[in-house]
C-alpha cells in the first residue's frame, strides 16, 4: 500500500507518528523544493536515511567532526568506487576511525537529515509500505518520538532565528568588548567568533565549517542574544526565502532538465532583471547548456596571485572551490569533497577558467606532477 500527499496537508509530525504507532515497515520518500530524501522504517523505527543533498553525505560529517582530512576522504572515496565498499568500513580498515565513532556519526547524519526536512517551506511525501531500503548503509534503530519532538522544537527556533538572521547572505561581526566580559567561551563559540570579521556571510561559514545550517544559525542567534555579535547585514535574499519559481528552477537543474529551468529563470528575470540569485543560477544553466564538458582529470591551478584572489568577487561556492585548488588535485578529486552538486561544481570551474582565475594542466602519465598548461 502506498500513501502519498502534500506536507502542507499532513505535516511531518503527524506523518512520522502515524508510521511509528502503526509499526510500519517501508520507505518514506520526501520531495522538497531542492532535494529528495528517503527514510527507511522497520516496525515503526527509523533504520536509515538517504539524501540527494551532498551536504548530508557521510564524508561531509566526518570532515566536520575533524575525524578525517579532505585528502583522506578523497582517497577513501576513490577506493569505494573501485571496491564497492561502505565508506565507513574503508576508513575503519585503514584505522582512521573506530566502528563506534562511525556509528555515532552515522546516527548524527541521519538525525540532522530528518531535522532538516522539518524546516522545508514546501514538499510532498509518498510512503511505500513493505518496501525494503536498497541502499548500503549502517542500519540504526531510532525512536520516532524523540526525532519528532526535536524537529518541532527546531521549527519554532527557526522562526525566531529568521526574525534576526534573515538569510544565508547575512553578515555578522564579533563585539570584542562584550566577548571579554564572557570569557572563557565554549570552544564552538570561540571558533565561530574568531571567523566573524564583518565580511564573511553565513553561507560561507556553513561551507567552511561544514556544520549543519540550522546549528550555525542557532549558535549565531544565541551569540547575538548575549550581545557578543552584531548584525552588519540582515540578509534575506531570495536564496533563503525562495519564490516558488526559483524553487522549481533549482529542482529542474538538479534533475538536469536545463531547458525547462532556463525558461523558469527567464520568467523571473523578466519581472526582476536584477534578481541576484536567479542571475547566478542562469549563468550556471547556460554553462551547462553550452555543454562545456571539462575533462575531470585536468588539474586546476590559480592563474592569479593570492592577493588578487582575495579581492575578486566570488560567491560562497566559487570561493570554496577556489580554496581547494592546490595544483595537485584534479577536478575529479575536488568534486568528491565538495558539499554541493557535481553539475554546479563543473559549471563553476568552467566559469572560473573563462574569467582567467584558474588555468588547468594535464597530469603526465605515471607522474604526480602536472604537465603542459591548457
Amino acid at each position: 500500500m502506498a500513501l502519498s500527499g502534500d506536507l502542507a496537508t499532513m505535516g511531518l509530525e503527524d506523518l512520522f507518528q502515524w508510521l511509528a504507532v502503526g509499526k510500519k515497515s517501508g520507505v518514506l520518500e520526501l520531495r522538497g523544493p531542492l532535494h529528495t530524501k528517503r527514510v527507511a522504517f522497520h516496525e515503526g523505527r527509523i533504520t536509515s536515511v538517504w539524501s540527494s543533498d551532498p551536504r548530508e553525505y557521510l564524508g561531509q560529517f566526518l570532515l566536520a567532526s575533524n575525524r578525517i582530512t579532505e585528502d583522506q576522504l578523497r582517497e577513501a572515496l576513490a577506493t569505494q568506487e573501485d571496491e564497492q565498499q561502505l565508506l565507513g568500513r574503508i576508513l575503519i580498515n585503514r584505522h582512521l576511525i573506530t566502528e563506534a565513532e562511525v556509528r555515532r556519526i552515522v546516527q548524527l547524519k541521519v538525525e540532522e537529515s530528518i531535522y532538516d526536512t522539518f524546516l522545508w517551506s514546501a514538499g510532498s511525501f509518498e510512503f511505500h509500505d513493505g518496501l525494503a531500503s536498497h541502499q548500503k548503509s549502517m542500519l540504526l534503530s531510532l525512536d520516532v518520538t524523540g526525532i519528532v519532538l526535536e524537529g518541532a522544537r527546531r521549527m519554532d527556533d527557526w522562526k525566531r532565528i529568521r526574525r534576526i538572521i534573515r538569510g544565508g547572505d547575512a553578515v555578522l561581526m564579533a563585539v570584542s568588548e562584550a566577548i571579554a566580559e564572557h570569557l572563557p567561551l565554549a570552544s564552538e563559540d570561540a571558533d565561530l567568533l574568531a571567523r566573524l570579521d564583518g565580511k564573511i556571510c553565513v553561507d560561507q561559514l556553513v561551507l567552511s565549517i561544514r556544520m549543519p545550517e540550522f546549528k550555525i544559525n542557532k549558535l549565531l542567534f544565541d551569540l547575538h542574544e548575549k550581545g557578543l555579535v552584531r548584525i552588519v547585514k540582515e540578509g534575506g535574499g531570495v536564496a533563503e526565502n525562495p519564490s516558488l519559481q526559483l524553487q522549481r528552477a533549482r529542482a529542474l537543474v538538479e534533475k538536469q532538465k536545463l531547458q525547462e529551468a532556463q525558461e523558469e529563470l527567464r520568467r523571473i528575470l523578466k519581472d526582476q532583471p536584477r534578481h541576484v540569485d536567479a542571475g547566478k543560477m542562469m549563468a550556471v544553466v547556460q554553462d551547462l547548456l553550452e555543454d562545456r564538458k571539462l575533462d575531470q582529470e585536468l588539474v586546476p591551478e590559480l592563474a592569479v596571485s593570492m592577493d588578487e584572489l582575495m579581492t575578486t568577487d566570488l560567491g560562497s561556492n566559487e570561493a570554496f572551490l577556489a580554496s581547494r585548488v592546490n595544483g595537485l588535485w584534479s577536478i575529479r578529486d575536488i568534486l568528491t569533497i565538495a558539499p554541493f552538486e557535481q553539475a554546479e561544481c563543473l559549471a563553476i570551474f568552467s566559469r572560473l577558467i573563462k574569467r582567467g582565475i584558474l588555468k588547468t594542466s594535464k597530469l603526465t602519465k605515471g607522474s604526480d606532477q602536472p604537465g603542459a598548461m591548457r
